[in-house]
C-alpha cells in the first residue's frame, strides 16, 4: 500500500449525500465538512445546488451533482434538459447514468448516442458516467467503458454506489484504468468507508473517490452518511 498524507486523500474525495430525505441542514453540514477537511467537491442532488453555492462561495470546493440515476431509464431528451438545467444552476461537474438496458440489449449505437448527447449538453463541463458495473458482465464492462470514452466523457466511474450498481473493487478500478489508457480519468464509488480502502482504490488507479464517509475516512471517526 502506498503512503498517502491525509490531506492528499482528502483532495481526492467528493463528499456525497444524495439520499432522498436529505435536508437543508444536512446540506449545510455536508458543505462545512468539505471546507473543514479540504475535500475536492461536494456531491448532492440538483435541487440543492443553489443552497451549496451559498455555503461554498469563495472556496475551491467544486459543486457536483448527479442525474439519470438510480435507474437510468429516463429519456435521452429528459437527461439532456436536466443537464442543461444543472449547468445553468452552477454545477461544475455532473455524474450521470446512461441507459443500461440499451447496453444489455446490444443497442450499442443507442447507448453511445445517448452519452454523446448528454456530454454535449454539459457544454464542456466535467462529466462522469456511472457505469453500474454490478449489473454488467466482464464483456459488458469493457464495452460500456469503451463506448463512453468514444462519446467524450471526462471520467469513467464504476458505479453510482446505489442499488445494483455495486461497490468499488480493486479489480474493477484497475480495469477502468487500463481501458482509460490516459484518455480519461477514473472515479471510484461505492463502499469506500475507511482510509485503507480509500488508499487501495487510489493505488488501483482512481483519481477521485465518491463517498459519504469522507469525514470518517480522514478523521477516523463518525459514520458514513449512506451506502453511497
Amino acid at each position: 500500500m502506498s503512503n498517502y498524507a491525509v490531506e492528499e486523500v482528502a483532495r481526492r474525495i467528493q463528499h456525497t449525500n444524495v439520499n432522498p430525505d436529505v435536508t437543508r441542514e444536512d446540506i449545510k453540514w455536508l458543505c462545512e465538512d468539505c471546507l473543514e477537511y479540504g475535500f475536492d467537491g461536494v456531491m448532492l442532488q440538483p435541487c440543492w445546488i443553489e443552497e451549496a453555492k451559498k455555503h461554498l462561495a469563495g472556496s475551491n470546493v467544486k459543486i457536483c451533482t448527479a442525474l439519470g440515476y438510480p435507474m437510468g431509464g429516463a429519456t435521452t431528451r429528459a437527461k439532456v434538459l436536466e443537464m442543461e438545467e444543472v449547468i445553468a444552476l452552477g454545477a461544475e461537474q455532473v455524474d450521470f447514468m446512461a441507459n443500461i438496458g440499451f447496453l444489455k440489449s446490444g443497442m450499442h449505437q443507442e447507448y453511445h448516442d445517448e452519452i454523446t448527447s448528454i456530454v454535449q449538453a454539459a457544454g464542456g463541463k466535467v462529466t462522469k458516467i456511472m457505469l453500474e458495473f454490478g449489473m454488467l458482465t466482464e464483456e459488458e464492462k469493457v464495452k460500456a467503458a469503451e463506448l463512453a470514452i468514444r462519446a467524450g466523457v471526462t471520467y469513467l466511474k464504476n458505479s453510482s454506489g446505489w442499488g445494483k450498481g455495486g461497490h468499488a473493487t480493486i479489480e474493477d478500478i484497475k480495469l477502468l484504468k487500463r481501458i482509460a489508457n490516459g484518455k480519461v480519468e477514473v472515479k471510484a464509488s461505492g463502499g469506500i468507508r475507511d482510509m485503507k480502502k480509500a488508499t487501495e482504490i487510489l493505488d488501483a488507479g482512481a483519481s477521485l473517490i465518491g463517498t459519504s464517509a469522507g469525514a470518517k475516512i480522514v478523521s477516523g471517526s463518525g459514520e458514513a452518511l449512506s451506502d453511497y
